[in-house]
């Protein structure tokens, strides 16, 4: 056995990168802390002696702080039987291991035990239930988890209540949620602020790619607000126009300039973008010329766009923004996007 101090060092952690602790992440530091108590450094068969949990469920806003809190807990057990997977991601993972053993029976099963080979741990981030197909597959899965002794650690924007909420033949999950209640340790880390508002508020959002360090300072705010989690391709549908958004997690999406405004979209298209969103990551914004007038017109309805829902916008371009050049017939309008370009990209706090 052995005991971590968790709240201490998740203190320096936080001082070191520039967040700021609240009363509900205090009280989860806590819990955790508790929780370390029953890990061995190595193997960890102990903490399944006498369990009280079977897994810890984790839930609050997007940006709270879920991830980076629970992703910290693991660096400090400091244990290599650990499994951390993006939710979607493992469930792509498991209806392959299925397919592969569809002719056989007691699959799921089987396919516990191999994870119990390798892990002891498993951390699912943003867990979520969109079809019955995942809901029933799901409900079976933590029922061998559990059997099997394998921790389950769970971030969720959601109750479990609220899990597949609406969804068809939602009455067949309704056990499998009480099995969530009754194994798990649940609790909501609902703070009312989105942590990653907090720190982009704090720093320049705006790079020249003149400057050298103006790449590595944009990689360096795109690696804090990802928080460890992995981009995946997203597609949108607009009057049946499909828009593909090549880099999107949670409501985080990244674009270089050709993605967004080499394309042929409008004003809807970008609104819709507006409602899956709340920080846009654009690489490239080049020098406008009147061969680009096209171009120019579709960055500034995004940019009015943008800035009329209140996104958060990181940016490189070819220059300052007071160095971008214009084509002559927008240069009076795109006088106005550069302001608006320098609100949305400067430091508020």
């Amino acid at each position: 056995m052995y005991h971590l101090n968790i709240a201490r060092s998740f203190k320096k952690f936080s001082d070191t990168k520039g967040l700021i602790e609240n009363h509900n992440q205090k009280e989860l530091l806590k819990i955790l802390e508790e929780l370390s108590k029953n890990f061995k450094t190595s193997f960890l068969d102990s903490i399944f002696n006498k369990p009280k949990y079977k897994g810890f469920y984790l839930y609050g806003d997007v940006g709270c702080g879920k991830t980076t809190i629970i992703n910290f807990f693991l660096d400090q057990l400091k244990n290599e039987r650990v499994l951390r997977t993006h939710f979607n991601k493992f469930m792509v993972d498991i209806h392959d291991r299925l397919h592969k053993l569809q002719n056989e029976s007691s699959s799921l099963s089987k396919i516990v035990k191999s994870f119990k080979n390798d892990f002891d741990i498993i951390f699912l981030d943003e867990f979520q239930i969109t079809n019955i197909a995942d809901a029933m597959i799901l409900g079976k899965l933590l029922e061998n988890f559990f059997k099997y002794k394998i921790f389950i650690i769970t971030t969720s924007n959601v109750r479990p209540d609220n899990l597949y909420l609406g969804g068809l033949q939602r009455d067949q999950f309704l056990p499998f949620i009480k099995m969530i209640k009754d194994n798990t340790l649940i609790y909501s880390l609902d703070t009312g602020q989105d942590y990653r508002d907090l720190y982009l508020s704090k720093t320049n959002r705006f790079f020249s790619l003149k400057d050298q360090q103006g790449k590595k300072k944009f990689n360096e705010i795109l690696i804090n607000v990802l928080s460890n989690k992995k981009f995946s391709e997203k597609i949108i549908t607009v009057k049946k126009r499909k828009i593909i958004i090549k880099n999107y997690i949670s409501d985080v999406a990244k674009f270089n300039f050709s993605d967004l405004f080499e394309m042929d979209y409008g004003a809807e298209d970008y609104l819709e973008l507006c409602k899956i969103t709340k920080i846009i990551f654009i690489e490239n914004i080049p020098n406008f010329t009147d061969e680009m007038i096209n171009q120019q017109y579709r960055f500034i309805n995004f940019i009015d766009i943008i800035y009329d829902n209140n996104l958060r916008l990181v940016a490189t371009a070819h220059n300052q923004i007071d160095k971008l050049t214009s084509s002559a017939k927008l240069t009076k309008i795109f006088s106005r996007t550069l302001s608006r370009l320098k609100d949305l990209t400067k430091v508020t706090n």
